[in-house]
């Protein structure tokens, strides 16, 4: 490619980009802050599911940029030796710029040495919907020379900065508003564009995250058995499976196919498994796992009559803010659940040697909590010598004691918004 061409491809892209920004309703990135940091001349590598803001939020950090866009076909015939003609391009189009922007990258060739070349000089963000090819790459090229993060879809925070709704909580009034807020989000999810464009939206994203991200990228020949197993695990969120089950279920040649396929699901973050815990490596490796997915609103798009199933839905919204936490600010965090022969607890948090329980349960009066799973989250509480636990229900707040034990009962919207206060920190009162 020369450098003329180059020029208008940035011109128009960044007009695009421009465009976009002023039309639509831009939230602030809760991962934002982190970004900024440690903003400085290196390779800045954010991952996340396709369509979940990585484009708009690498395009407006502080600073003038170079966007580049390399999922548009017009970019087809870019090579990495075409770097230099780039910034030429740049240079000559804009006559400066603080950072640079590759956004989906890997659709080059031998990517990762053109950023090696480039962090040497400026920031440079490069984005990627796929984060195991991604990070081969890192392994290989940039070892200890770039930094990390990951963008999931916006949290009830987010969605609430996004419809215009006031976090203040002061009145009847104001929680009935939220409360209202809630159900749309769980509804609806967290993908920027489907806030606008609704439920086809996300149809037809959870099918691009399958061909593009996976089905394309690596080469899976049996389409239809991959989409079977994502269709299993997404109509079975919240829930336990193991590799060999669904191998049986669906009639899968082998259980290593099956790992395989579940393997690039979650590379492509269309689904993430939680391990049960164990203080035995082996059982934490080979025992059941729980999966959940991306976005409950991609749930209620694709899978029949799951807006049914509102006590799972507020659990996977739980996971994935769980899974924010770990993301944004948190890499320290473990994420499990427990089981053993007496029940089940959702969640089992662990961070520099404290560990917080949290059971979700659709109740909203103390009468409707199920004794099962208080007696479950007690026991396990008891187990881990945990003196404090946590209990996300639709619509009730309150203390449950027993002894010196305490179940702090709180309403999932609260809890999504105070997560990152509350979390390891039983004197916070919700």
């Amino acid at each position: 490619m020369n450098v003329e061409e180059l020029k208008r491809i940035l011109a128009d892209q960044w007009e695009t980009m421009s465009e976009k920004l002023e039309r639509e309703n831009i939230v602030e990135r809760e991962l934002r802050e982190k970004i900024l940091k440690n903003f400085g001349p290196t390779a800045h590598i954010i991952t996340g599911p396709r369509r979940s803001g990585k484009s708009v939020l690498s395009a407006t950090l502080p600073g003038r940029p170079l966007y580049v866009n390399f999922e548009d076909p017009t970019m087809a015939g870019f090579t990495i030796r075409d770097y230099k003609k780039l910034l030429q391009a740049g240079y000559e189009l804009f006559g400066d710029f603080d950072y640079i922007v590759l956004d989906e990258v890997q659709e080059v060739e031998g990517w990762e040495r053109m950023v090696s070349a480039l962090r040497e000089s400026y920031p440079t963000v490069v984005t990627g919907s796929n984060a195991r090819l991604l990070s081969r790459e890192f392994s290989t090229y940039l070892t200890g020379r770039y930094l990390s993060y990951t963008l999931l879809p916006f949290s009830f925070g987010e969605f609430l900065a996004y419809k215009g709704v006031e976090l203040e909580v002061e009145t009847t009034k104001d929680e009935a508003r939220i409360k209202r807020a809630l159900l749309e989000y769980i509804e609806r999810g967290g993908f920027p564009e489907a806030l606008r464009f609704g439920r086809e939206y996300l149809v037809n994203l959870y099918s691009d995250i399958i061909t593009r991200d996976v089905i394309v990228r690596y080469g899976v020949r049996n389409v239809r058995e991959l989409k079977e197993v994502a269709f299993y695990l997404f109509s079975n969120f919240s829930g336990r499976f193991t590799y060999r089950k669904v191998k049986n279920v669906l009639g899968i040649g082998n259980v290593e196919t099956v790992k395989n396929y579940v393997e690039y699901l979650e590379s492509a973050y269309l689904l993430f498994e939680l391990p049960k815990f164990s203080f035995k490596p082996k059982e934490v490796l080979r025992g059941y796992k729980k999966v959940y997915a991306v976005d409950t609103g991609m749930l209620n798009a694709v899978v029949p009559k799951v807006s049914e199933n509102i006590g799972r839905l507020m659990e996977n919204a739980v996971f994935l803010e769980l899974l924010r936490l770990k993301h944004y600010g948190r890499p320290e965090l473990e994420l499990y659940y427990y089981r053993d022969t007496k029940g089940e607890v959702d969640f089992v948090a662990r961070e520099n040697g404290s560990v917080e329980l949290i059971q979700v349960t659709y109740a909203s009066d103390e009468g409707e909590i199920a004794k099962r799973e208080l007696e479950n989250l007690f026991r396990v509480m008891e187990l881990f010598d945990v003196k404090t636990g946590t209990l996300v229900t639709w619509d009730y707040s309150g203390e449950i004691r027993r002894d010196e034990l305490k179940v702090k009962a709180v309403p999932l919207w609260r809890w999504l918004l105070n997560s990152r206060i509350n979390l390891f920190n039983p004197s916070v009162q919700s």
